[in-house]
């Protein structure tokens, strides 16, 4: 695990490359650490936002989700979660894995803000939260912004 400063308000943790046996988010002691860092950066619950084409992913129904009009990674249909616990995080990062289309978001004031955020136009959620962290490269690479208020 490799975590980088990226800017002064840009963070960027590395997981190790997935291979044919071993996949980051499946290893425990991996995810465990990732959720612990990610669970410091800010103001708790998170909020997950999963983008999605047609219908909402199977591992998503054990989850209380919300349809929201934002929908990440060019999806066209968004849905949010809660995680109000670090051991939530841990649960949703392993069974979403490997999250190319999720977006965390820590909200500012409260989550009913962030979801009238997430449901008005384009980018008005980002008024909403202290930060917001990409999972890019098949859940491998987890870049945190960080919003200045």
């Amino acid at each position: 695990m490799q975590v980088s400063q990226v800017a002064y308000d840009r963070f960027r943790l590395e997981l190790p490359a997935a291979d044919a046996t071993w996949r980051p988010l499946a290893d425990p002691e991996t995810l465990a650490e990732t959720a612990a860092w990610l669970w410091a950066f800010g103001p708790s619950p998170l909020i997950a936002v999963v983008g999605y084409d047609k219908d909402t992913p199977k591992w998503l129904t054990s989850w209380k989700s919300r349809a929201v009009r934002f929908a990440p990674g060019g999806a066209s249909a968004g849905a949010a979660v809660i995680l109000a616990t670090r051991a939530d995080l841990e649960r949703f990062l392993s069974e979403g894995a490997p999250h190319e289309r999720t977006v965390l978001l820590w909200p500012r004031a409260s989550e009913a803000k962030t979801f009238e955020g997430l449901n008005g136009g384009a980018n008005d959620w980002l008024k909403t939260v202290d930060g917001h962290a990409a999972i890019q490269r098949g859940g491998e690479v987890f870049e945190v912004n960080q919003i200045q208020g």
